[in-house]
């Protein structure tokens, strides 16, 4: 069994004192790493779906890269509408994998483990279109093949979630615009072969399951959004604890384990 934890969100600053939204960044994923670091199995690795930092600073990236160094294993990041691809290669280890597209300005990519192939997904908009993702059609295009190519099980990793989740704000403002398209390559494909969808973004924890495919989001440890069906505006939660999900992946499919720390 392939054993990973999923992290997402986690906004760091500049310095390890900067406060987002009523809460510092920077002690909170020192404690999820802690918690992490206590739990009975070491993790094959560690998948970061995405705004690693609050905004686009080397400082920020330098600060999680020593978080992510205390990891015994290897850490694969997203990039979120919040981070900047280029500064992220430039601070953070990024672990052995092959790219997905040519774009410089891009970090999308694939890597296998244990039999299974991972494909990271970069859909970050151009300021001040940033809040929502566009999957780029070159990527999307390079996915489909890949696809097409791969006959054994696979899994995609994104930051922005596909589908709308019936909630007004969140669903006018933090979807994936071509999330049907990312969907159709994948049913194609064959939901038999793929093992999941994993995201971020949204700040909480979410399972979506369509067409025998399962969506599967972490929560920010950050701070998390209310998601409720009238909700023209977000609130946000800076006394939330702090999340994490185990996923293992067996030859029959994935299992989804949710991890909550106190603060």
């Amino acid at each position: 069994m392939l054993q990973v934890i999923h992290i997402s969100d986690t906004h760091l600053g500049p310095t390890p004192d900067f406060e987002v939204r009523g809460a510092c960044p920077h002690a909170r994923l020192e404690r999820l790493v802690e918690g992490i670091l206590g739990l009975d199995f070491t993790p094959d690795f560690v998948i970061h779906t995405g705004d690693v930092a609050n905004d686009p600073h080397p400082d920020a990236y330098r600060l999680a890269a020593a978080q992510f160094a205390r990891f015994p294993c290897p850490v694969y990041s997203v990039v979120g509408n919040h981070d900047a691809a280029a500064m992220m290669r430039g601070a953070l280890v990024l672990p052995p994998a092959e790219p997905l597209a040519s774009d410089p300005d891009r970090l999308a990519y694939r890597f296998d483990r244990d039999g299974v192939r991972f494909f990271v997904l970069d859909a970050r908009m151009p300021d001040p279109e940033e809040p929502h993702g566009v999957l780029p059609e070159p990527q999307l295009e390079a996915l489909t093949a890949n696809l097409a190519a791969w006959t054994g099980p696979f899994a995609v990793l994104l930051h922005f979630p596909p589908f709308p989740i019936g909630s007004p704000w969140i669903d006018e403002f933090l979807a994936l615009r071509n999330g049907e398209a990312l969907h159709r390559a994948i049913v194609n494909a064959g939901p038999a072969r793929c093992r999941g969808v994993f995201f971020g973004h949204l700040h909480r924890g979410i399972q979506i399951y369509r067409d025998g495919i399962l969506y599967a989001a972490v929560s920010s440890p950050a701070c998390q959004f209310s998601a409720g069906t009238r909700d023209e505006r977000v609130a946000f939660d800076p006394e939330c604890p702090l999340p994490f999900n185990h996923l293992t992946f067996t030859a029959d499919g994935t299992i989804v384990k949710e991890h909550v720390l106190n603060r």
